[in-house]
């Protein structure tokens, strides 16, 4: 017999912090690049939390409350859910599919909490996701390895989008650590890098925007201009295949200076990806953070708002870049990576 169903489960996840190579991550353009078709990102804390409280026996509601989004929802049990998805399933759809996707047995009440801002381009939907499923699966009895965690979190998510996900955004939150991606014919390839996370941090400042972007929307104008051939975008993407070939190989090496050089560059081409990934506020805020002695800026995500990382030199720029980044509807988040993803216990 399996373990007792638990009377409460507790998962934490962080988001991603994409270094070089995002977009690379969707399916087929990793397949139609020189290979190795690399993707560098790092696990960020900014956590996505999920508690999950068993109903007492005989219940089987399931009751849906995200704290972040203030929605919730109510359902008599796994078919009124599924009921309901057919319908639509309203603002919190992406947990009820997750529900109906691991279908655990009797009612519980599962509770959400996104630290990421809404639409900040660090993967925080993701994240959340694959909390949820962590969670849904331990209170269900069945864990399941990251690998099988992943492709489901990422066909629910393409379910939800109607457009292509990348498989970057699942595993900072699965695995943590600094991690290169490179995705194969049939496979992907997963390895942790030898990073000095804190000294990767002191080089780094997060400025969220303001501006939630769509990834969904800038993701397939990507997709589409790069598979139709159109010039500007597969330059682009080629030349992000190699920034992010550098950003690896660098991060291999202990050579910090050289990787994030190599990000900045990255951050350069990403903007002539497609239409609408730069905004006169992204732009704004680069132009401010350069003259205030900063190597540069990159977009976080697809662009279009959101996020925006800015690259620092060694040697510590003191007030003036404060001030620079200070820009009207932005907010600063701080940059803390660590060394550990998601983790699920029973309380």
């Amino acid at each position: 017999m399996g373990a007792p169903r638990p009377a409460r489960v507790e998962a934490r996840a962080p988001v991603r912090l994409d270094l070089a190579g995002g977009t690379l991550d969707i399916w087929p353009l990793y397949l139609t690049l020189p290979p190795p078709a690399v993707t560098v990102n790092v696990a960020l804390d900014v956590p996505a939390r999920v508690t999950i409280t068993a109903l007492p026996p005989g219940d089987r509601t399931i009751r849906l409350r995200s704290l972040d989004r203030d929605a919730e929802a109510s359902y008599a049990g796994l078919d009124a859910l599924r009921e309901a998805l057919a319908r639509g399933a309203g603002p919190l759809k992406l947990l009820a599919r997750a529900v109906d996707a691991v279908a655990p047995e009797g009612g519980f009440e599962l509770v959400t909490e996104a630290a990421s801002p809404v639409g900040a381009g660090l993967g925080g939907s993701s994240a959340l996701l694959i909390t949820v499923l962590g969670a849904l699966h331990e209170l269900a009895g069945r864990p399941r390895e990251p690998h099988a965690l992943r492709a489901l979190a990422q066909d629910l998510e393409a379910w939800v989008l109607r457009g292509p996900a990348g498989y970057q955004d699942y595993y900072p939150p699965l695995l943590g650590g600094c991690l290169s991606l490179e995705g194969r014919p049939g496979g992907l390839l997963t390895e942790h890098l030898p990073v000095d996370l804190d000294a990767l941090a002191s080089r780094l400042r997060l400025v969220y925007t303001g501006a939630p972007h769509d990834s969904g929307l800038t993701n397939w104008g990507t997709l589409r201009a790069y598979l139709d051939g159109e010039e500007p975008t597969v330059r682009a993407l080629h030349a992000i295949a190699d920034c992010a070939r550098e950003v690896r190989r660098a991060l291999k090496a202990g050579d910090i200076d050289t990787a994030l050089r190599a990000v900045v560059d990255e951050g350069s081409v990403r903007l002539r990806l497609a239409p609408g990934v730069s905004t006169p506020g992204i732009e704004a805020l680069d132009r401010a953070a350069r003259a205030a002695g900063a190597w540069g800026t990159k977009i976080c995500g697809a662009g279009g708002g959101g996020c925006v990382m800015v690259v620092l030199p060694p040697q510590p720029l003191g007030t003036a870049l404060d001030e620079a980044l200070a820009q009207p509807g932005c907010r600063s988040i701080p940059v803390r990576l660590v060394p550990g993803g998601l983790s699920v216990r029973r309380a």
